[in-house]
């Protein structure tokens, strides 16, 4: 159905001439019936869209893989009204919407409006062959991919991915014979629309020179993405980029530059070019983006399956063979003890951090909002500060693991460290070992102040030293993440009136460079085989949370901006205090990464094998 947009001039002369015609129509040329009541048109989140009929039946055609769970709709009606419909609202759109209209002379018609949007194919995988996107051609009935002429067509697993839609006569994965096309159905979202598609692959001439996977140090890519002639390879575990010897496998017929440097290349510029010949003999010349990591989560776990009240779920740490969550919530945590808990890597919940011999919900707190753990998985908590104010004490406690008893490890007040205001702690940050050397950190919620414990051979200096972050007007949790022992420097992360996103900050909290408009509170950074690496959460509204790692080794800003994994973490779900976490840990000799994101749910990678 073709999208409209009118101005409310013509959406006035549209349900005039409606009206004209019905009436003239009716009875001056044919003497049909007067034109009851009738929808005539319906705005979707402000588009106008002209509806097909049948007997008192409107359907509209949205975009194919519109997502009708929230749609923003005003319904316009000739001849009448609308009965008990509040338009400009957010209705489920996925079944017929039954409605009531009021014609003119009084009547009451039973109507229905039905919203429709297509299946939409989002994924097609041909097991053991990287397809470019631009070999799949996806139209209403039709899916045409070509593939190259060595591939055995009689048995090949093939699967399908949609959006809107549920396959019907389409086994999934199964070895089956495609020399002939394929033909099958979608169900639409609404359990009454049946698409029909026909699956056609092609061994047609490849034609233009194509990439279709690169191999870096040895390490596979699952598919290499074509952005015209720039292409971005998706390897399968980390590796060091910025000494790269790459193998490349290209399209039937294609012949890679005899000359080109294969090896010692630094891959994180993403500037290196690649020249390969297309079996049509034309010389393409590929640059090669900064190449990105393509790991499935060991564990993946959404919000709902922790069983905590609204608004928890604030930090994450590892700890030995477990990770700790922050359960800040004290209304409504139906299953979930109040307080950090522990669970296993299979995602079970094992038990809660110890309080035995600490006030640790006493005085002036609501609980542990923030964690952090240092490199042998010692575990640092801090309570949330309601604003402390005189030589009323916020506490940062320790575990020595998921088990021992807690010890209060800092004590600070507004006294204590000199403040004009109640002291509130923003969050908690460690860097290093606290049986050796260490740095942590603690802002201030809605300050710049910034303090800095520094601990030296397993001896905590009680006394901080007090930064300024370079922005004022923070929010209520940010961080300031130390860079690895023997790095000298911040990584900061917030959201606030003044600064939202990364910045890398000097050992002063001098600002070097930032890279902005993005909503994250938290970070983490670690020293791994000579590389630093750093990971965040991004809070991305109505799409989910962005889980993200960077190379940063180098210090630069490219390096911030160009992170070499990035996986979503889908969801339509709030986060109204931005609170989200992400942290490292050596498990096992391999190194694992953590992130989690406030009513939305956590992920656990294993970046290496």
């Amino acid at each position: 159905m073709k999208n409209i947009k009118l101005s409310n001039w013509g959406l006035c002369l549209l349900l005039s001439l409606f009206g004209f015609f019905t009436t003239a129509c009716s009875e001056d040329d044919d003497a049909r019936p007067y034109e009851d009541v009738a929808i005539v048109g319906v705005k979707v989140n402000g588009s106008l869209y002209l509806p097909g009929y049948a007997q008192n039946e409107a359907t509209i055609v949205l975009p194919g893989g519109f997502n009708l769970d929230k749609v923003k709709l005003q319904v316009l009606v000739a001849n009448g009204e609308l009965v008990d419909f509040e338009n400009n609202i957010y209705y489920d759109c996925k079944k017929p919407l039954a409605l009531k209209l009021k014609s003119s002379n009084g009547g009451i018609i039973d109507y229905k409006l039905r919203v429709q949007s297509p299946p939409l194919l989002t994924n097609l995988i041909i097991e053991g062959l990287v397809l470019n996107s631009n070999d799949i051609h996806f139209n209403p009935g039709s899916i045409i991919v070509q593939i190259p002429e060595d591939l055995d067509l009689t048995a090949q697993k093939i699967t399908l991915t949609f959006v809107n839609g549920t396959i019907h006569g389409f086994a999934n994965g199964e070895v089956a014979d495609y020399s002939q096309p394929k033909n099958f159905t979608v169900l639409g979202v609404d359990e009454e629309t049946n698409y029909p598609f026909e699956l056609i692959l092609t061994s047609e001439p490849v034609g233009p020179a194509y990439v279709k996977s690169i191999t870096v140090n040895g390490v596979p890519s699952d598919s290499v993405i074509a952005n015209g002639k720039v292409l971005t390879p998706y390897v399968q575990q980390l590796t060091d980029f910025t000494n790269a010897t790459i193998t490349l496998e290209c399209g039937f017929g294609n012949k890679v530059d005899a000359n080109a440097q294969l090896t010692g290349l630094n891959l994180l510029t993403g500037a290196n070019k690649i020249k390969v010949t297309g079996s049509d003999g034309q010389e393409i010349e590929f640059t090669i983006d900064v190449p990105k990591l393509s790991i499935t989560p060991y564990l993946s776990k959404p919000y709902a399956d922790f069983g905590l009240g609204s608004d928890a779920l604030t930090a994450l740490a590892f700890s030995g063979e477990y990770f700790v969550i922050a359960n800040h919530n004290t209304k409504d945590a139906a299953i979930v003890p109040v307080g950090p808990n522990y669970y296993n890597f299979k995602g079970e919940r094992v038990n809660m951090l110890s309080k035995t011999g600490s006030n640790i919900d006493g005085g002036a707190v609501t609980g542990v909002r923030k964690l952090a753990a240092d490199k042998n998985g010692v575990i640092l908590g801090v309570q949330l500060g309601a604003g402390a104010t005189g030589d009323k004490e916020v506490v940062i406690w320790k575990w020595d693991n998921v088990t021992a008893d807690p010890t209060p490890y800092i004590k600070f007040s507004q006294n204590s460290l000199g403040l004009a205001y109640g002291s509130r702690a923003a969050g908690v940050n460690v860097q290093g070992s606290l049986s050796g050397d260490a740095i942590i950190t603690v802002g201030m919620a809605q300050k710049q102040d910034v303090f800095v414990w520094t601990v030296t051979g397993g001896v905590l200096n009680s006394t901080p030293q007090k930064l300024s972050f370079p922005y004022a007007s923070m929010g209520y949790y940010y961080s300031v993440e130390p860079l690895p022992i023997g790095k000298a420097g911040f990584v900061g992360a917030g959201t606030g009136q003044n600064f939202n996103g990364l910045i890398c900050l000097n050992s002063t909290m001098g600002e070097l460079h930032k890279n902005t408009g993005i909503i994250t509170t938290d970070c983490s950074t670690i020293e791994h085989k000579g590389r630093v690496y750093m990971a965040y959460t991004a809070f991305v509204a109505s799409k989910g949370a962005l889980m993200r790692v960077c190379d940063i080794t180098d210090g630069q800003l490219a390096s911030y901006q160009k992170p070499i994994m990035e996986v979503l973490m889908p969801s339509n779900q709030a986060n109204g205090n931005n609170t989200l976490d992400a942290t490292f840990a050596v498990i096992n000799g391999k190194l694992n990464v953590g992130f989690i994101c406030t009513n939305i749910g956590l992920s656990l990678f294993e970046l290496e094998k």
